[in-house]
């Protein structure tokens, strides 16, 4: 990051007093201020649970030029687009009135009565997923399909298996645009992409998580 850069970030923060308002606790995430170049990031703070792997990201993007709030669950993240900007002042305005907000979104879960995508893939009452192990091949049952994670771009996470301990993990997708499911790997953070688990259907779905999943499990880990 260049030095005129730095030297803007830092006057920013110096003429407001926001950062030092921030409270230590917002719905039991706690406040880490890092104020410090993370890659080609420029972090201001985070809100963490680190017993439940959460986090939101608040930061500054060298390569857009953006001020940006990103969320993780687990070892996935992901961008909210509605804080985009380059304007400094609208970006801590809209922290101000957004901040609890988007902390909520990780505390809650889904509503799995009015969300259209899982009310119509009937993922809550979807059998195969309760005999789903806690464990498996030293992956713990991170996101169930009663309970899915919505992304961006259309998609939702239904199935994870995590270990954080190796930074790897596996990930069933749904996507309401292509009207699919589709399987991904982390290994140590580098995404993997599996084709054995494409599928149409939750019965299709069901059929290749039986023949494949604790194999994928076994590749990730012995990678």
């Amino acid at each position: 990051m260049k030095a005129d850069t730095k030297n803007k970030l830092a006057a920013e923060i110096e003429a407001t007093n926001f950062f030092n308002e921030l409270p230590e606790e917002i719905r039991g995430y706690t406040l880490t201020k890092i104020f410090d170049e993370r890659g080609d990031k420029f972090i201001y703070f985070t809100y963490a649970d680190e017993n439940a792997h959460r986090a939101v990201i608040v930061y500054f993007h060298n390569e857009t030029a953006e001020y940006k709030v990103r969320l993780k669950i687990g070892l996935t993240e992901f961008c909210l687009t509605n804080f985009f900007t380059r304007n400094f002042d609208k970006f801590i305005n809209t922290l101000k009135a957004k901040l609890d907000a988007v902390i909520k979104i990780l505390t809650e879960r889904i509503d799995t009565e009015n969300d259209l995508f899982v009310g119509e893939k009937h993922l809550g009452g979807w059998t195969y997923a309760k005999t789903l192990p806690k464990n498996l091949e030293g992956f713990e049952l991170f996101i169930t399909p009663d309970n899915p994670v919505k992304i961006t771009n259309g998609s939702y996470i239904i199935l994870n298996y995590s270990n954080f301990e190796n930074q790897s993990d596996f990930t069933i997708f749904y996507n309401i645009f292509t009207d699919s499911y589709s399987g991904e790997s982390r290994i140590k953070l580098v995404p993997r992409v599996s084709y054995l688990f494409d599928a149409k259907n939750l019965d299709e779905l069901q059929i290749k998580l039986k023949q494949n999943l604790a194999a994928e499990l076994q590749s990730i880990r012995n990678f």
